[in-house]
């Protein structure tokens, strides 16, 4: 339940109800406990000596009243009180269930205001559930923050709707400190004071209720209701860094100019309507508010075109290892709200093809779900080939059939690597493991190749001492290439390339693997190229030497040839 940036958000309560500290030192320590060789505390970084985490306090603040009542279970239970046995792990998946019900309860009374039937809004509200992937943040990743963001959202929604109609100060106040948890629990979706306009409905509406808070000098209520919220997130920082705000995501950033629009969108990596079908709704729902209410047309199509914007333009557009397009759960209840003002104005029959359409596309996020939960829909590494190799595909040989490419990082590498080798198998090389096994009938390239086999399971390795130009960098990239010959169907399939790195005494400190293909295919005898990337952490006197070799894991038939190794630099 705790994991992957979810483990980040909720960090905040064990390094602060069980270590008693702000400095996350010992919860990263603890983490690595708990992870692989290959962890690297990406959720954590070192400013000015201090281990800051990256993601605000925001989640851990709505799921601390669950933290609280696990450590008093725990206490009484004897079980280790260390934020992370099996009755933290629920508490975790019971604060995503709530707060998702009361995102969905608000989303219901949102809709309830433009005198959509009961009937209409219940149907399109438990389908936004359902058929979106919030229906996967809230059960199978409960500690992400998209489920809390969303039900703050829908909170945030109605209370500024209800102001526009009612002009109550005390619901303006509400809609302010709501809005200041929004920023806390993700600062980017502050982006959602560009919708609220729509929900005074006209442009008159909307002036004449800030116009007469502005007059009455009301407005100072809710900078404040604003500000205390953010109260405790300053207070934070400063006694972290002693700094109001800063940037934590070290090494991370924008692409302004080069934003991933379609991709974002469409691409079977994580497109937003390839995983979520269900949302194609929100096109015919623009076209019925444009025809309906330009000015609400106005305000949902600047701030969908803005949100698409800035998140297509983080550096990591597809957001690393989750289901779908994240970043876009946060926002599920202006969906809804869209989505049922199209369909509670539609004729009988076109009403009832949307209806089936709904059912469909439902069926195929739960089914989609349940194949990310067994490992048949991959993380991160998804393509068009990939999606439709197992589309629909739920029998357990699937699971893990799609591998990972190569690892992302933000920034470009250098055209140039400062390092490379390059082992033909022809004869034995000074920086390679010793040449055995040569195979002479099948070669890509010369007379030499390496044949795989139950007796042969490692290839030549590359063994390179890591020179002291290398330490105390932080932006390395090792490029892994070779050729594959299969004679039987995907026998290389489950073969892995293998990053080692060692220190003096030849214990792993470090050890990253990747699968030689990243898809199965219907290719036998013939030589294809495959290919990874790793990312090298950053590198202290302890890191001593690099191992780099393909690894037969299933003891299959294979050969390979010409394997590549390329060490880059990157900005």
């Amino acid at each position: 339940m705790i994991d992957g940036d979810g483990s980040g958000h909720y960090s905040w309560l064990p390094s602060i109800f069980i270590y008693k500290t702000l400095d996350f030192s010992e919860v990263f320590e603890s983490e690595k406990l708990r992870k692989g060789l290959d962890y690297q505390g990406h959720n954590y970084h070192d400013l000015n000596g201090t281990i800051v985490n990256k993601f605000p306090p925001g989640t851990a603040i709505l799921i601390m009243p669950f933290f609280i009542i696990a450590l008093i279970i725990s206490s009484l239970t004897g079980l280790p009180v260390d934020g992370y046995n099996i009755i933290f792990q629920y508490s975790v998946g019971i604060a995503a269930l709530f707060w998702a019900i009361i995102g969905l309860v608000f989303a219901y009374r949102l809709l309830l205001t433009y005198k959509i039937s009961h009937k209409n809004s219940l149907l399109i509200v438990m389908a936004s559930f359902f058929g979106t992937n919030l229906f996967a943040y809230t059960f199978l990743m409960p500690a992400f923050s998209h489920v809390y963001s969303f039900s703050l959202i829908s909170i945030l929604l109605y209370f500024t709707r209800v102001y526009f109609l009612s002009n109550k100060l005390s619901s303006l106040i509400v809609s302010s400190f709501v809005l200041g948890l929004i920023f806390t629990v993700r600062p980017v979706n502050i982006l959602i004071v560009l919708f609220l306009p729509f929900l005074a409905s006209t442009p008159s509406g909307f002036l004449d209720s800030v116009r007469h808070k502005f007059k009455e000098f009301k407005i100072v209520y809710t900078i404040f209701a604003f500000a205390i919220v953010l109260l405790p997130y300053f207070i934070i920082n400063y006694i972290q860094t002693e700094a109001l705000y800063y940037d934590a995501y070290t090494n991370e950033g924008f692409y302004w100019t080069d934003p991933q629009i379609v991709n974002f969108l469409f691409s079977f990596r994580k497109g937003w309507f390839i995983y979520t079908p269900f949302l194609l709704l929100i096109f015919p729902s623009l076209w019925a508010i444009f025809r309906k209410n330009k000015y609400e047309f106005l305000w949902f199509f600047l701030f969908i075109v803005v949100l698409i914007y800035v998140f297509s333009s983080w550096w990591n557009w597809f957001y690393g290892d989750s289901f779908g397009m994240r970043p876009m759960i946060d926002f599920t209840s202006i969906y809804i709200l869209v989505i049922a003002l199209y369909y509670c104005r539609l004729r009988d029959i076109i009403k009832s093809i949307t209806l089936i359409f709904i059912v469909l596309t439902i069926a195929l996020n739960i089914i989609q779900t349940y194949q990310y939960t067994k490992g048949i829909i991959h993380p991160d590494s998804m393509n068009r080939e990939a999606y439709f190799h197992v589309f629909l595909k739920t029998d357990s040989k699937y699971s893990g059939s799609i591998s990972g490419g190569p690892e992302y990082y933000f920034g470009q590498l250098n055209d140039q690597a400062f390092y490379s080798e390059f082992n033909d198998f022809e004869q034995d090389n000074s920086n390679w493991a010793k040449l055995w096994n040569a195979e002479t009938k099948e070669v890509y390239s010369g007379s030499k190749s390496v044949r795989l086999s139950s007796e042969r399971l490692f290839s030549p390795s590359l063994v390179w001492e890591i020179p002291d130009s290398l330490l105390d960098k932080q932006n390395l990239y090792v490029k892994i290439e070779t050729m594959l010959f299969e004679p039987q169907l995907n026998s290389g399939k489950n073969a892995l390339f293998i990053m080692d790195i060692q220190n003096l005494q030849g214990k792993t400190i470090f050890y990253k693997r990747a699968k030689l293909k990243q898809i199965p295919s219907e290719t036998t005898h013939k030589w294809i190229m495959v290919s990874t990337g790793f990312q090298i952490p950053l590198l202290s006197e302890e890191h001593y030497l690099v191992k780099i070799y393909v690894w037969n894991l299933h003891k299959t038939n294979f050969l390979i040839d010409d394997l590549k190794v390329k060490f880059y630099e990157y900005n």
